[in-house]
């Protein structure tokens, strides 16, 4: 083998290696009891919410490297770890490493509440029947709801829209220049409050 195939071949293998740190995948489950609340702080990337009827939160995370999908030496992928703290209230979650896209797919108990906070990407919660407070610097955040009645909705957007649809009672929007604020109330017992810097927020039942 000459030196110019040589010098390919190492090439093509620290391509390969270098692709093959620039995912990696996080996969953990808790077992939840009481009414714990569930936090968690991604800075960038994106959170996919379902409800369950287990008392188990199951949480699979996927990493990617920024740059075009390479990642350096000195920050593998495979380091990167999901930090938790339980207490008898709160489950609290969050990757704190700012180098990665961060994907999260994350099942909660239909009874527990939660806590998100996003710097970048967007939100979304699916079948949802409790409260939430959601804050997100750029992103969107979608909420569709199993219920059609709660005690307050506040969606305020920056700059974007909000739309609060098919609950018991006609919300009320307002606009100025290019921010926007929706506002639900009723006689539900939970409440959600959801704040974006830009994007769109929209809660459905």
């Amino acid at each position: 083998m000459n030196t110019a195939s040589i010098t390919t071949l190492a090439s093509a293998l620290l391509t390969c290696s270098a692709f093959a740190q620039a995912e990696h995948k996080i996969e953990q489950t808790f077992d939840i009891s009481g009414q714990q609340k569930l936090t968690i702080n991604v800075p960038v990337g994106s959170l996919e919410l379902s409800t369950r009827k287990e008392n188990q939160v199951t949480v699979s995370i996927e990493l990617k490297a920024k740059k075009d999908g390479w990642f350096s030496d000195d920050a593998k992928l495979e380091e990167v770890t999901l930090e938790h703290q339980q207490s008898s209230d709160k489950l609290s979650l969050s990757i704190a490493e700012d180098d990665v896209q961060q994907t999260w797919f994350v099942s909660l108990p239909e009874a527990m509440a939660i806590d998100l906070e996003l710097g970048v990407g967007d939100i979304e919660v699916n079948k949802f029947a409790n409260a939430a407070a959601i804050d997100v610097g750029v992103g969107a955040v979608r909420i569709s709801s199993a219920l059609a009645d709660y005690q307050s909705i506040t969606l305020d957007s920056g700059v974007g829209d909000t739309k609060i649809s098919g609950m018991k009672n006609d919300p009320k929007h307002s606009r100025k220049m290019v921010s926007s604020t929706s506002k639900y109330r009723g006689d539900g017992q939970y409440r959600i409050n959801v704040e974006v810097g830009v994007g769109d927020i929209k809660v459905t039942h």
